[in-house]
């Protein structure tokens, strides 16, 4: 049994989710540039997730740690350069 403190898995999977989201509502918005609004409006989102997760998970510094390597480590996978994921991922560490 793994004691609750190390058991970072949701953690990990809002990560991946959250970087996923981020991809689709943030950056490809903006490629598109469908409208100057819509990336912003997906971050304001993106922020809103973080803090509802924050409010129904309790972070110690492990699982805030995992949660940032997911997140990190998928904009990694799908082709973004790391001086901006570390620059993103720093970002979201900020509001955690």
């Amino acid at each position: 049994m793994i004691l609750p403190w190390f058991d970072a898995s949701d953690a990990e999977k809002f990560g991946q989710s959250l970087a996923q989201f981020f991809i689709q509502k943030v950056l490809v918005a903006a490629e598109k540039k469908k409208k100057i609004d819509k990336p912003l409006e997906g971050v304001d989102k993106m922020y809103l997730q973080i803090e509802q997760f924050k409010l129904n998970n309790k972070l110690n510094i492990y699982k805030k740690a995992k949660l940032g390597s997911a997140f990190k480590y998928e904009l990694l996978a799908a082709g973004y350069e790391s001086e901006f994921v570390n620059q993103v991922t720093k970002g979201l560490m900020q509001k955690l």
